[in-house]
């Protein structure tokens, strides 16, 4: 089933449409998904007040739990049994070589972050819109289901790996709410559209995941003006790097050529030839 859908891709026709199953499967996921961060802000509180103060144990407890909020993403997407059948070996390799390349960057960017925030203020999260890159290029150029989740993830987890002062829970987890933010957009259009409208939405829903889930790590002091501004530069900041910079950044290595095997340069290649583009 596997070889007939890339066959059919590769030879231009539309993808099948989503099956009851995976429409369900989508449902689930969502509802579930957004329950899970609802509940996250108590609940680290609450770790908090069991571990008392306890750096390890909190960081264990808060990894189990998001631990399971990436199972039943996982679960949601294989239930549908739209996961990973549709990529291929060159899909793997981007999700690799964008992960490799920017978890070190991720470590670097820390620098920069620290020193806007001498003149930036309380607006320095406008700067860290470059670590939510990842989770726009990748699935714009292969849009396949989880490159959100799995480039954003992998390349939080090399940026740890690299020596990010944020640590595990503070980067790698991280990453992987900001990948599942983004991918819960995607996965609602079915895999399907990745024009300005829905890169920006996945944006938008990949920059609240990822303040809510900092929120009470970092920013439990804050006054509600602050957690404003804070929340605005997280959304201002992923809109310009992560949105913006992501799809210039995946038209322009279209034009180069290196694309043109995968989804972006297929579509792009069907687009020139009814006439849309």
């Amino acid at each position: 089933m596997a070889e007939i859908a890339t066959n059919r891709q590769g030879a231009g026709m539309e993808p099948a449409k989503p099956s009851p199953v995976s429409s369900r499967a989508i449902v689930v996921a969502g509802v579930a998904f957004l329950l899970l961060f609802v509940a996250w802000i108590p609940l680290y509180n609450w770790f908090s007040s069991l571990t008392g103060g306890n750096e390890l144990a909190l960081g264990i407890m808060t990894a189990v739990f998001w631990l399971l909020v990436f199972g039943v993403v996982v679960a949601a997407v294989a239930w549908s049994r739209a996961a990973f059948e549709r990529w291929d070996t060159r899909d793997l390799m981007l999700v690799a070589v964008v992960g490799a390349a920017f978890g070190p960057l991720f470590a670097l960017w820390t620098n920069i972050y620290t020193f806007a925030g001498g003149f930036l203020g309380p607006w320095n999260d406008l700067v860290g819109g470059f670590w939510w890159l990842p989770a726009i290029l990748v699935p714009y150029i292969i849009r396949k289901p989880g490159a959100a989740l799995v480039a954003e993830t992998l390349a939080a987890l090399v940026s740890v790996l690299a020596g990010s002062p944020y640590g595990f829970v503070g980067a790698a987890l991280a990453g992987l709410t900001q990948g599942m933010g983004a991918e819960v957009v995607f996965m609602l259009t079915g895999w399907k559209r990745y024009d300005w409208l829905t890169l920006s939405l996945a944006g938008v829903a990949s920059a609240v995941t990822g303040f809510v889930y900092l929120w009470p790590i970092y920013y439990v002091g804050y006054s509600t003006q602050l957690l404003l501004i804070t929340l605005a530069a997280y959304i201002i900041g992923v809109l310009i790097f992560a949105v913006v910079g992501g799809k210039l950044l995946g038209d322009a290595l279209l034009s180069t050529g290196v694309l043109n095997r995968f989804a972006i340069g297929r579509e792009r290649r069907q687009a020139a030839a009814s006439g849309e583009f």
